[in-house]
């Protein structure tokens, strides 16, 4: 499971370089297990380093470093985001030929997906954090370094998704961990 770091920031205040930060869709445990079995069917096929069971997510915005001061002012504007919940079908499967990645998405995007997106995008702006300009594909990525295309529609999977998250990526000598710095919860439009 992804560690909580909110409490085990250290208080040393030297060249405050920041934290390497990125905004992502935490599936469940269940959903996480059917994704990274599925990662393994493929892997059979494609080969490739599949994505370690507790790091798949979607990703929403890549922020690279990010300052103490920063960090704090994002933390404090995503409180007050108005988003709200929604149901992602996860019902294809697709690569990236020119970086080897196999990756599942949904052919749908659900509007709310797009409006908190947008929101995301308009705060990081306002902030001045750089965030990339690309078009948004969301997508989950399964396997790294793989061979051969896929482009297939596969068994949907149904994730509600009712929070997002602000994650620090951290380079250990056993890899890449991602720890949650923040959980920001999404409200069910059904309840309001």
């Amino acid at each position: 499971m992804v560690r909580r770091v909110a409490e085990l920031n250290s208080s040393v205040k030297s060249a405050d370089r920041g934290k390497r930060l990125f905004l992502a869709c935490w599936p469940d445990q269940s959903l996480q297990e059917t994704l990274f079995k599925l990662a393994r069917r493929l892997q059979k096929i494609h080969g490739g380093r599949k994505t370690p069971k507790q790091n798949i997510h979607l990703t929403l915005l890549f922020l690279g470093q990010v300052p103490e001061q920063k960090e704090q002012d994002l933390r404090h504007r995503l409180r007050s985001l108005e988003a709200k919940e929604f149901e992602l079908e996860l019902d294809k499967a697709g690569c990236f030929g020119h970086c080897k990645i196999k990756w599942v998405g949904a052919s749908m995007q659900p509007a709310a997906l797009r409006n908190l997106y947008r929101g995301l995008q308009q705060i990081c702006h306002e902030l001045g954090l750089l965030t990339d300009d690309k078009a948004f594909r969301p997508h989950i990525t399964l396997l790294r370094n793989s061979r051969g295309e896929i482009g297939q529609e596969i068994r949907p999977l149904c994730w509600k998704v009712d929070s997002y998250y602000l994650i620090e990526s951290v380079q250990t000598g056993a890899g890449v961990e991602y720890r949650i710095v923040e959980e920001f919860k999404l409200p069910d439009e059904k309840k309001e």
